[in-house]
């Protein structure tokens, strides 16, 4: 089969023929269907210090996957059905350390990663664990399932306090902050105040639901904010990690306010906790992948009732072939999410 595989150590990808993965004990074997690109991908692109550090060549990437389930391995019968269209789950946890056994399988401590710790979806087949596929249904567009994972975090994100009648406000507009946008409107919230420096995917937020757009600029962006929200805001969500950013959010929530945390910054992030959280009483949250499976189950919700239309969040299709010329166009910051078809 065809495959787009990180297989050297230096920018750029190979599409090359990989051999036909099958389904082994307590796994299912998918023919994609769709595919989309996230950041770690470009990541793994420009074999940036984080990739270098992680990821063993040659790989298989890909992790955002919709598929037709093709063939169940040994044990694999009852966790889903061939012919079934799926969504996956691309963390693989081991069921085993302290945080599993809690039942905190998003922060299991040997979290591995499809496409980046083990072969991925940019591929026409991938065998994974059957206890990672989500049944979609065949009404749900092969696109819009393969978004479901990062979907998935901007509900998490959404997740750690009331939004009904609350102004929020979303730094960063990427994909999963877009998403976040929708997310936040559908929980009730009054107010979303979405803030990015690029205007593309500023509109797009609007596009997704925000009520007022603050295009950031080298300062800052905390006056701003505070005049589109009329004052403070009761909760921000950062999905960006700029250090700049990750300070604004925080002094633009109220007091007993909260912030949730997904972005990941390529620097360290200078904040004083003592004035600017503890004498506040602000509430700071990581967030990390998707609660497994409760974080789904609401996305489910969200998709299959209409209330986010995740459609307007998927602005440009490529054959998985073209994945330089999909690239390219991340890189220009002139998009939402991006999908693949094999």
């Amino acid at each position: 089969m065809r495959a787009v595989i990180k297989a050297s150590p230096r920018p750029g990808v190979s599409i090359t023929d990989s051999p036909e993965p099958s389904a082994g004990p307590g796994e299912v074997l998918l023919r994609v269907l769709a595919a989309s690109i996230c950041g770690t991908d470009i990541h793994l692109y420009d074999w940036n210090p984080w990739a270098r550090a992680r990821v063993h060549l040659p790989r298989i990437m890909g992790h955002e996957i919709c598929g037709e389930v093709i063939a169940l391995g040994e044990g694999a019968e009852g966790r889903a059905r061939v012919g079934d269209r799926v969504a996956v789950e691309s963390h693989l946890v081991c069921h085993r350390c302290p945080a599993c056994l809690r039942g905190d399988f998003h922060v299991c401590a040997a979290t591995r990663i499809l496409g980046v710790d083990a072969d991925g979806g940019f591929a026409g087949l991938v065998a994974l664990p059957a206890e990672n596929v989500w049944p979609v249904g065949p009404e749900m567009a092969p696109a819009v399932a393969a978004a479901m994972e990062p979907f998935g975090n901007a509900v998490h994100a959404c997740s750690y306090g009331e939004l009904e009648g609350a102004t929020v406000a979303v730094f960063g507009c990427g994909p999963i902050g877009c998403a976040a946008v929708a997310v936040a409107k559908a929980r009730g919230a009054a107010r979303v105040i979405a803030v990015e420096p690029n205007r593309y995917r500023l509109e797009l937020a609007g596009r997704m639901g925000a009520d007022a757009l603050v295009e950031a600029g080298e300062g800052s962006a905390e006056a701003e904010v505070r005049r589109a929200a009329g004052g403070e805001v009761d909760c921000a969500l950062e999905m960006s990690g700029a250090s700049a950013a990750v300070v604004a959010a925080t002094r633009s929530v109220r007091s007993g306010g909260w912030v949730a945390l997904l972005g990941i910054g390529d620097e360290p992030t200078s904040l004083d906790l003592s004035q600017d959280v503890v004498m506040r009483g602000v509430t700071l949250h990581g967030v990390t992948g998707r609660r497994l499976f409760a974080t789904w189950e609401e996305t489910s919700r969200y998709l299959r009732s209409g209330a986010i239309d995740a459609e307007a969040l998927i602005t440009h299709r490529f054959a998985m072939a073209d994945i330089e010329e999909a690239i390219r166009l991340i890189k220009s910051g002139r998009c939402g999410k991006v999908s693949l078809q094999p």
